[in-house]
């Protein structure tokens, strides 16, 4: 082909056809800028397409993690409802009777109130897209502004639930029952298998439940100082629960919204 041009030229050059030549020469340089564009465009297309790809991925693994997340999030809501209804009936019993009925059903409850659950943000995607700089490939503005706010507010609501129950929980709540009352922890290991393991022959797990300690219990309970002390620690625990309930019940909402956003636009 470009044999075929040159030959074009050194025929009308040597024509003398300057004119003809001149058209020529514009019509050969607006040939080679069309081909230019078309290559541009070709190359932009394959670009988009490839991005648009990369997008599409993306998406399908946010909705993926956002999926994951929602059973984390039902898990601790479960976690947190049940610590309610352990705690609960305690405090309403001794504000109708001003005592404690310190029983098995007691210790093994409190042996539930010193477990906690650890909330895990599931954000693998998110991560990949911030840390690689990949996150202007979302290329819905919105969406992708919810997201960003969705990661980030989950993220705190992580800090608070974890901190409550670092500082809280394992730091003032534990250290107070050990002092006050008998501990069952037979309700922290609710899972068969776990159940299972640590029961077998190479962990044996020998748990109190003696008569003596509930009475050293009710003894205990029964100076003021320590029946506060008691209470006190009780009713945090449970407020601390439903707080850890209104977050993630909060949280739920938000990622079903967000789910639903991120699905109607792709």
């Amino acid at each position: 082909m470009i044999k075929f041009f040159r030959h074009i030229r050194k025929r009308l050059i040597g024509e003398n056809r300057f004119s003809k030549y001149l058209l020529y020469a514009m019509g050969e340089i607006i040939l080679v800028v069309f081909g230019i564009l078309i290559a541009l465009q070709i190359n932009n297309w394959n670009t988009n397409r490839v991005q648009n790809k990369k997008e599409a991925i993306y998406i399908a693994n946010i909705k993926r993690d956002l999926n994951e997340q929602l059973k984390t999030i039902e898990s601790q809501i479960d976690y947190e409802r049940n610590i309610n209804k352990v705690a609960s009936p305690i405090i309403t019993n001794y504000k109708t009777n001003q005592s404690f009925k310190v029983d098995s059903l007691f210790t093994v409850s409190i042996g539930i109130l010193t477990g906690r659950r650890t909330f895990v943000k599931n954000t693998p995607t998110y991560t990949e897209l911030i840390s690689s700089g990949n996150i202007d490939i979302i290329s819905n503005n919105i969406i992708k502004d919810e997201i960003i706010k969705y990661y980030q507010e989950l993220e705190r609501v992580e800090l608070v639930i974890n901190k409550n129950n670092n500082l809280y929980t394992d730091a003032v709540f534990i250290t107070e029952m050990i002092g006050l009352s008998e501990i069952q922890i037979k309700g922290e290991f609710d899972i068969p298998e776990l159940t299972h393991f640590i029961q077998s022959e190479s962990i044996p797990l020998v748990d109190l439940n003696e008569p003596i300690l509930k009475e050293i219990t009710k003894s205990q309970l029964k100076d003021p100082e320590k029946t506060l002390k008691f209470i006190n620690s009780l009713n945090f625990r449970n407020f601390i629960a439903k707080l850890h309930l209104y977050l993630m019940n909060n949280q739920k909402k938000y990622t079903e919204q967000l789910l639903e956003k991120v699905e109607s636009e792709y």
